[in-house]
C-alpha cells in the first residue's frame, strides 16, 4: 500500500521538510510500504490526497505546524501524523503559547511587539518572530547598536516580535515519542553549539554543534522534566511525537522556551538523536508512530484493494 508523505509548504522551514520526509520515505519502504512526496502548495494537492485515508505529515513551520494543514486533513476525513490543529495553533503561536502555560510552567518574561520600543528587559536579551520555526529570525542582543539593527529587520520580515529575557545557561531539548497512549520520554539532549547559540545554522550544518545525550541528569533536574512532560500532555492534545525546546539556568531551574508539535527528522535532528542514545533507530521511532494509526492503515489498504 501508499503511504503519503506530505512535506514542503511555504514556509522558511520548507527545504527541512523535505530532508525530514526523504529520511522518512527511506524507513517507510524498508517497512514494506510504497510512498509519494505531495506538497501542499502544489495546485493539485487536494485532488491528489483525498483518495488517502492516512498520511505522514511533515510540514513544518506555517500552514504544517500553525493547525491549518491538520484542519485540511479533518475536513477531508483523512487520518494524519502529529498534533491537531488546536494543539497546532497554541504551539506554533509562542506568544500564545506563553500566554497559555506562564502559570505552569517557569518561562522567560516575554513582551510582544509589532512596532519599535524601548528595550523592555536589561542586556543581553533575546529576540525572536511570534510564528515562525528553526531558529530563523532569533537573535541574542547584546547592546543597543544590535538592537536597532536586529529588531527593525525582524518587524520588518515578521511584524509581530516577541522580547524576552535571556535565559543564561544549559540548552537541552526533551524529546516525547507516543507508544499506545503512552509518551515515552527519549534521553535529554545537551546542545552545544559552536556559534552563540542554536541558530538555523548551526543546527542543519554538519559540525557546528554537538548533540551530547544526557543519560543521567541530576534528580533536580529529572524531576522538572518529568512535570513538564506530564503539564504539557495534560493540558495540550499531543500525538506521536514532540518536542520540548529549554534552558537550564546556574541554579539548574529548567526553563521552557517552546514545544515543536512536528519536529524534525533530518539527519542532524534533536529527536532522531535523543532515539539513537538508547538503541531506538529512526525506522523504530516511525514504525511506532504507524503502529499509533494502525486502524487509518488497515482501512487505506482495503482501500486500495478495492480500486
Amino acid at each position: 500500500m501508499i503511504i503519503p508523505i506530505v512535506a514542503g509548504g511555504k514556509s522558511l522551514e520548507r527545504e527541512v521538510s523535505f530532508r525530514s520526509a526523504k529520511n522518512i520515505e527511506k524507513s517507510l519502504r524498508n517497512l514494506g510500504f510504497d510512498t509519494l512526496i505531495l506538497d501542499p502548495i502544489d495546485k493539485d494537492f487536494i485532488d491528489q490526497i483525498k483518495n488517502y485515508s492516512f498520511v505522514f505529515n511533515i510540514v513544518h513551520g506555517d500552514f504544517g505546524e500553525d493547525g491549518r494543514l491538520p484542519s485540511l486533513f479533518e475536513i477531508l476525513g483523512i487520518d494524519y501524523t502529529c498534533s491537531n490543529p488546536e494543539t497546532s495553533y497554541i504551539t506554533y503561536d509562542k506568544y500564545v503559547f506563553f500566554l497559555f502555560f506562564k502559570d505552569y510552567l517557569k518561562m522567560p518574561k516575554t513582551f510582544l511587539t509589532n512596532d519599535f520600543i524601548p528595550p523592555p528587559f536589561e542586556f543581553p536579551l533575546v529576540i525572536k518572530p511570534r510564528k515562525s520555526g528553526s531558529s530563523k529570525g532569533v537573535y541574542i542582543i547584546h547592546d543597543m547598536k544590535e538592537y536597532n539593527l536586529y529588531l527593525k529587520q525582524d518587524l520588518l520580515d515578521f511584524e509581530d516580535i516577541l522580547i524576552q529575557e535571556y535565559i543564561k545557561g544549559k540548552e537541552i531539548t526533551i524529546s516525547f515519542v507516543q507508544e499506545d497512549e503512552e509518551f515515552i520520554l527519549l534521553p535529554l539532549l545537551q546542545i552545544i553549539p559552536k556559534k552563540e547559540f542554536y541558530d538555523y545554522e548551526a543546527k542543519y550544518t554538519t559540525g557546528l554543534t554537538d548533540l551530547k545525550p544526557w543519560l543521567f541528569p541530576p534528580e533536580k533536574i529529572r524531576k522538572q522534566v518529568d512535570r513538564i512532560g506530564a503539564i504539557i500532555t495534560n493540558l495540550i492534545a499531543l500525538k506521536d511525537m514532540f518536542r520540548v525546546d529549554a534552558i537550564i539556568n546556574n541554579n539548574d531551574d529548567v526553563y521552557v522556551l517552546e514545544v515543536n508539535t512536528i519536529p524534525g527528522m533530518t539527519d542532524l535532528s534533536d529527536l532522531p538523536t535523543s532515539a539513537k542514545a538508547i538503541d531506538i533507530e529512526f525506522e523504530d521511532i516511525v514504525r511506532t508512530i504507524l503502529s499509533n494509526h494502525s486502524i487509518s492503515l488497515k482501512e487505506s489498504k482495503q482501500r486500495e484493494s478495492s480500486l
